[in-house]
């Protein structure tokens, strides 16, 4: 506990972990059970209470789904399931998920967080909201994604000398609620924090006002297929594809029609893709900078 105190104090004065925590108060809508601790929280915690959780947690195992991937024979692996799950315990008390209720500040956000003495902004633009959630949307969504950073990564390090590392990512849950965010991030000096925003917006509108370009939408699809090919040999990419799927209740045979989703993505599709996704109804800007 006290090595976990000093680690808090030390958080305290780092630039990073300022920025991390207030942004996830953003996405939490400063949530209670999200919050960063405290150094004073340390004082509140109780062993008792610690270990009687840690009993309560694995004292029923009735409502878990063990999945299991490699290279082994299923007969010669039924007596070690046998022995090691089957004999753990099982009250069958039947437990329900349960929707806290914790979502992202809606509508337009700006957190300017100044910390630390470092010439250096790192920007996070990030769209939001909830949406219907399904494999061709998600699809859609990951083109848009991927398009977009094309277009990005060649307007600003190409053409505005400004940054090394641009990136936009996606990501997407079903469960408490269907629910997407669609990030743009990149480092750059504190002047030119302005001047490569409106930048990187103005390739948002411009998405959304024309869509994507043939040769764009070939080069995603191409890119897909490869990964896809990569990503069907390794176990870890298995075990998370099965586990996700039981998790929320999806069809676990829906990757055998990738392809077929992959010639969904059009120049239209994406375009609609923007004017859906990219629309700034709920858009937060994300800046840390040095306080001086």
């Amino acid at each position: 506990m006290d090595d976990y105190r000093v680690m808090l104090q030390s958080k305290g004065v780092s630039p990073e972990a300022a920025y991390k925590d207030t942004m996830n108060a953003v996405f939490t809508s400063y949530a209670a059970r999200e919050k960063a601790p405290t150094a004073a929280d340390i004082d509140k915690v109780s062993l008792d209470k610690s270990l009687a959780f840690y009993k309560d947690r694995f004292a029923d195992a009735s409502g878990e789904t063990f999945v299991l991937v490699g290279n082994f024979d299923i007969e010669q692996i039924k007596p070690l399931l046998a022995t090691y799950l089957g004999g753990l315990p099982a009250t069958g008390r039947n437990e329900q998920y349960v929707d806290r209720g914790v979502r992202p500040l809606s509508g337009k956000v700006e957190k300017i967080v100044k910390k630390g003495i470092e010439d250096k902004a790192s920007v996070q633009l990030v769209f939001h909201g909830t949406f219907d959630y399904s494999v061709e949307n998600n699809l859609q969504l990951t083109a848009l994604s991927d398009i977009l950073e094309f277009k990005v990564l060649e307007r600003l390090r190409e053409k505005e000398s400004g940054v090394y590392t641009p990136n936009v990512g996606v990501s997407s849950s079903k469960l408490p609620t269907p629910y997407y965010s669609l990030t743009i991030s990149f480092n750059c000096a504190t002047a030119n924090v302005d001047k490569l925003v409106a930048a990187a917006l103005d390739e948002v509108a411009l998405l959304k006002k024309n869509g994507a370009t043939a040769t764009d939408v070939e080069k995603f699809k191409a890119e897909s297929k490869r990964s896809m090919e990569v990503s069907l040999r390794e176990n870890n990419y298995w075990l998370g594809y099965i586990a996700g799927k039981y998790r929320n209740g999806d069809d676990p045979l829906s990757v055998l029609t990738f392809n077929d989703r992959l010639e969904q993505v059009t120049p239209a599709s994406v375009k609609e893709a923007a004017a859906k996704y990219l629309s700034g109804t709920n858009f937060v800007k994300g800046v840390p900078v040095p306080e001086k």
